[in-house]
């Protein structure tokens, strides 16, 4: 799959948008359709050897699995970033709009967490306070050095240049 499928990166004369998260929707669908099908297996082959107890705790858990990637499914993967080039805003959408900076406020930054690291925005001066993941997690592997070359020459490169940052490339 190319980059800009896994990031549904769209380009046109006046925006350019991509969703983060747009990769994850094929594991996320396997994971929900294992706890459909985790369902009747809990209900058949364990009501009669648990007791009722057991049982509430074991479906209890289940509910919270499938709440949880539901949640994702509708909250995380579909949120969509908008640089409007025609306004030089940038916005997020998920269901509404909302206008999260100006081109001119616009800062980018790598944030590292837990093991991995991944590329952010923020508005200059409040970066660290609120920010907007705008890569998937990358690691130290050769595989995600790939990835990250490519989102960056593919993904990231156009953004900057449609905002007016230059792009701090390490020297070779």
């Amino acid at each position: 799959m190319d980059i800009r499928d896994r990031y549904k990166f769209e380009e046109n004369g006046s925006e350019i948008s991509f969703m983060p998260n747009y990769n994850f929707l094929r594991t996320l669908v396997w994971w929900l359709a294992l706890g459909v099908i985790a369902l009747p297996a809990i209900i058949y082959y364990f009501m009669g050897k648990m007791s009722g107890d057991q049982f509430k705790i074991a479906i209890g858990l289940w509910s919270i699995y499938m709440i949880y990637f539901l949640s994702d499914l509708f909250f995380r993967i579909p949120v969509k970033y908008i640089f409007d080039k025609s306004e030089k805003c940038i916005y997020r959408k998920l269901l509404l709009s909302k206008k999260l900076m100006n081109f001119d406020e616009m800062t980018y930054f790598v944030n590292d967490e837990r093991g991995g690291y991944y590329y952010s925005i923020g508005k200059k001066r409040n970066q660290f306070v609120k920010n907007y993941r705008i890569s998937n997690y990358f690691s130290g592997s050769k595989a995600s050095e790939r990835r990250e070359d490519e989102y960056v020459r593919e993904i990231l490169c156009p953004v900057l240049m449609a905002v007016g940052i230059p792009l701090n490339q390490p020297e070779q």
